[in-house]
């Protein structure tokens, strides 16, 4: 598209011709989404096609959907399942059932604050949030709540943990009382 003075070509009708999206780009139809995440370096994107890679059971150079939620995860990002399954069933509605590393790459760049790594200040209030909420169940104002408590908040509410996963995550976590220090749970999680 010309501009109209002269034979100058509008801006913004120039596109970038790398096959990677560019993450710094709006999609006209996500005006409304969180900002999106900037176009990570040649070298983190190279680490993410090899979690990328690491998915494909095919050798086919594609994932397949239902290991969409994993495979973000594995290269840093912080989707909620809500957002997975959002893009899954956007993709399965299109009856595409494997999904190629530039459509990982997109929806990665389009998850904005879930995207990427986390910076050590979000990591700090991310910990408050969780430690003050865990706090309501602190009836003595300890530091401890039941595991037995905590086992049934991170398997009855929110995006639920299966039995499996809390039995892991509580490991070696539980006093001779069956009690948890959830502060210390919470550092452990987001400062693993």
């Amino acid at each position: 598209m010309m501009s109209r003075k002269g034979n100058q070509p509008n801006p913004s009708s120039i596109r970038p011709s790398s096959t990677i999206p560019d993450c710094n780009q709006k999609r006209r139809s996500d005006m409304t989404a969180p900002p999106p995440n900037p176009k990570p370096e040649k070298r983190r994107i190279l680490e993410m096609h090899a979690v990328f890679l690491g998915h494909d059971t095919r050798g086919d150079n594609k994932i397949s959907i239902r290991h969409l939620g994993h495979c973000l995860r594995a290269m840093g990002a912080t989707p909620t399942e809500a957002m997975v399954s959002k893009h899954v069933r956007q993709y399965e509605a299109s009856t595409m059932q494997r999904i190629s590393f530039d459509e990982v790459m997109g929806i990665y760049c389009s998850l904005g604050k879930h995207g990427g790594m986390s910076s050590p200040k979000r990591k700090q209030i991310e910990a408050e949030q969780f430690v003050s909420s865990l706090k309501l169940f602190d009836t003595d104002n300890s530091g401890w709540i039941p595991a037995i408590r905590l086992r049934r908040i991170l398997t009855k509410t929110g995006e639920r943990m299966g039995s499996m996963e809390v039995d892991e995550l509580l490991q070696g976590r539980i006093n001779k009382e069956g009690l948890v220090d959830y502060k210390q749970l919470v550092q452990d999680i987001i400062y693993g």
